[in-house]
């Protein structure tokens, strides 16, 4: 039979069924194309996203994939995947076709920058001449270099382009135009994926319209509203509380205000998390944007941010709320979570920075999906300081093209200063950055509830006995194992269930728990004396009289100091700065120790906005060598006399991670549902647990560390890629994993 003839050709089949029901290309190609151009609209690439759409699949009208068709038993629902499907492992190029169509139709930049998500669209976004897996656009354009299957010239009409935006500069212009491609790519992805799924797997199409009925921006932003009015109703006269009310009113009187950058610098407990979010969803609304995404630097705190939107928007919040992190917990990934985190299909997303930041510089089709539901929103950058010195420069170029060109406005949120903002000694900074409060200097003032005061070096003895003489302070380290030796010897000097410890040592599950019960022992007054290690800072909603914090930056302190009298209960909480035993580890954590020593004699308090801008100038904006470290802006360039946009996506990509993570996952046997996942795949019950059934469960483990652990037999490997831990006494109920009991090398286990 012919393949070609009849109704054919075919995009995709179904299994079962004859060819009369099969899925015509033609049809796919105008679905796609018309589904790409709406997702485009917000930042006005509905031509360019069409053709993209219209040309896509072009190869699959050849006779040898057709043929393949025709072979395939199970079904075809290929659209994004990234390996071949069949029995035979039969892989036919179907991509380069179309790529090489749009280069010929538009010769020049128009055209290459097509061809680049035409031929990434099953895979990733190529390299154009960066040698790489599947071959550079450059090789896949040339006929002499890749030979395809042959396909009869479509009939496809061609538009003429032109691009939405204006280039700002030759320097700048390589980077805006890779920003595009991503931005089409995003489009074409999530309408293949789309449109697909819809053919091919009809039910689950139908859940995905059910969940896409979401409340609107506006319904949201008056939920909130009500419930800040009832938390108004009922909160206590202190200054604290007149402040957070100052901080509310100001964020909406802001909302009006045009679209582009704004700063929210508020002090630790001066009820940032609600009054932002009551910005961004009023500017949203009144600027018609479509969404508001909310990044946040550390997973430890995502869950109980989180939950306090929740809380906030109560019946809405599980149609209106999208939790894209890994921290999430089950009971909350529902199906719809789970749908609008592949796309991002919701009006508020809550997120990490690492998801968003490095979806905006991959190359792969997953996380590239949800990519165009960016633009024309509100995004929330919460902790804005945190972003890693090494990629300020990409990151500042992506910020600033989503303002610019996609109808986006940023909101650099801090609990210290202005971090990110230009100034004549950081000429990288954003510009036009609008303060939604405009006395923030008399606000760190009026919220001031902390004395930071310095001691010298601390033996650990003495420092578990100054916490034993208190009966609620909390100790934070730069170290797991620093904070695993002082609980273990301030347990031992302390009355029983009166210490806690946290570090990442634990689950996340673990951890979750501990705060729970650290949290309900300060609301009864009870001996409460935690040890953690920093990530207890950056808006973890606690609430001690003292606090102790080994060495670190200035913004470190401030966040440390964010967790001493939060409330306001007394007149002054103390922060006392020691210098611990051990030095921080080398990295990061010594440099920003190191940068706070060097400035400690000119700011006795390290919490004053000079002591804090003198930081930032030293620690920050001087570090001019390490604003693009890994050199990613090096991937983008043109040869603008030939109009060829020379893009390094792959390139890209492999240099732009902000977690260099060379940890493996373990799970541990932390509760009763943990060892009984683990027992599943211990014993084979189960070959496979999703990622998010697994997630509060592990924990990341070096890998020297981890092959000790599988050679000693205290854990196995599982063929999903995930460890097993077998040995219940090697995670101990109060630290997690406890390093002590492996009796493995200490050099095998990190700080």
């Amino acid at each position: 039979m012919n393949p070609l003839k009849s109704t054919g050709p075919f995009a995709h089949t179904l299994a079962g069924k004859n060819r009369s029901e099969w899925e015509p290309l033609e049809r796919h190609l105008d679905e796609v194309a018309k589904l790409a151009a709406k997702y485009a609209a917000g930042f006005r690439a509905e031509v360019w996203a069409a053709m993209l759409g219209s040309c896509h699949d072009l190869g699959k009208g050849s006779w040898e994939f057709q043929e393949y068709l025709g072979a395939c038993g199970d079904g075809s629902d290929d659209a994004g995947e990234e390996s071949s499907r069949g029995g035979s492992g039969q892989k036919i190029d179907h991509s380069t076709y179309g790529a090489r169509f749009v280069a010929e139709a538009y010769p020049g930049m128009f055209g290459q920058l097509l061809a680049y998500g035409i031929a990434g669209h099953h895979g990733r976004l190529p390299n154009w001449d960066c040698e790489g897996a599947g071959g550079t656009l450059e090789q896949r354009l040339d006929p002499k270099r890749r030979t395809i299957p042959a396909v009869v010239a479509p009939q496809v009409p061609l538009p003429a382009l032109k691009l939405p935006f204006s280039l700002a500069s030759k320097k700048e212009g390589p980077f805006q135009l890779a920003f595009f491609t991503r931005m089409l790519f995003s489009c074409l992805i999530d309408a293949d994926r789309t449109c697909t799924e819809a053919f091919c797997e009809p039910e689950r199409a139908a859940e995905r319209a059910a969940n896409a009925a979401r409340p609107s921006l506006p319904e949201l932003a008056s939920e909130l509203d009500a419930h800040l009015g009832r938390m108004a109703e009922e909160a206590r006269p202190t200054e604290v509380n007149r402040q957070r009310a100052r901080v509310l009113t100001h964020c909406r009187a802001a909302v009006e205000l045009p679209p582009g950058f704004f700063s929210l610098n508020v002090p630790t407990g001066g009820g940032k998390t609600l009054s932002s979010l009551a910005f961004a969803l009023g500017h949203a609304g009144i600027h018609g944007m479509d969404r508001v995404i909310v990044a946040i630097p550390f997973t430890s705190i995502i869950d109980q941010t989180a939950a306090v939107y929740r809380k906030a928007l109560g019946s809405l919040a599980n149609a209106g709320v999208v939790e894209h992190h890994t921290s999430l917990d089950p009971k909350r990934d529902t199906r719809a979570n789970q749908m609008g985190a592949e796309n991002w299909e919701a009006p508020l997303i809550v997120t990490t920075n690492v998801q968003l930041l490095e979806s905006l510089f991959t190359s792969r089709t997953t996380p590239s999906r949800k990519l165009h539901r960016v633009a024309r929103s509100v995004i929330v950058l919460d902790e804005a300081q945190t972003i890693p010195v090494e990629f300020l420069k990409p990151i500042l170029a992506a910020l600033r093209e989503l303002v610019l060109n996609y109808g986006c406005s940023v909101v650099l949120c801090t609990a210290t200063q202005p971090a990110l903002e230009w100034r004549e000694d950081f000429e990288l900074g954003l510009k036009n950055v609008r303060p939604i409060v405009p006395d923030a200097l008399s606000l760190f003032e009026a919220l001031r509830r902390v004395k930071v005061r310095r001691l010298a070096k601390v033996a650990d003895d003495a420092l578990v006995g100054l916490m034993a003489e208190q009966a609620s302070t909390l100790c934070i380290v730069n170290t797991r194992r620093h904070a695993e030796t002082l609980f273990t010897q301030l347990a031992a000097a302390t009355e029983p269930g009166s210490c806690f410890h946290l570090s990442t040592w634990m689950c996340g599950a673990h951890r979750r728990a501990v705060l729970a019960e650290v949290r309900e022992r300060l609301h009864l007054e009870l001996p409460c004396r935690l040890v953690s290690t920093q990530l207890v800072e950056a808006g973890v909603d606690v609430d001690f009289p003292t606090v102790y914090r080994a060495e670190t930056g200035f913004d470190s302190i401030a966040q440390a100091a964010g967790r001493c009298n939060r409330e306001g209960k007394q007149a002054l909480g103390y922060t006392y700065v020691f210098e611990a035993e051990q030095p921080p580890p080398r990295g990061s954590l010594r440099m920003a120790a190191d940068t706070a020593r060097e400035l400690r004699n000119r700011f006795p308090d390290p919490l004053t906005p000079a002591a804090v801008e003198a930081y930032f100038r030293l620690h920050y904006w001087s570090q001019k060598s390490l604003w693009d470290k890994e050199k990613v802006m090096k991937t983008m360039d043109c040869d603008w006399n030939r109009g060829r946009p020379l893009l390094q996506f792959r390139e890209m990509d492999r240099l732009f991670v902000l977690i260099r993570d060379e940890t493996v996952p373990l799970l541990v046997p932390f509760d009763a549902r943990a060892t009984e996942l683990r027992d599943r795949l211990a014993s084979h019950s189960d070959y496979f647990v999703p990622q998010r059934e697994l997630q509060p469960y592990l924990v990341s483990v070096r890998k020297p560390a981890m092959d000790g652990l599988l050679k000693q037999g205290f854990a196995m490997e599982h063929d999903s890629g995930v460890n097993l831990l077998l040995n219940r006494y090697v995670y101990d109920e109060h630290k997690g994993l406890d390093p002590t009991s492996t009796r493995l090398d200490e050099t095998y286990w990190d700080g």
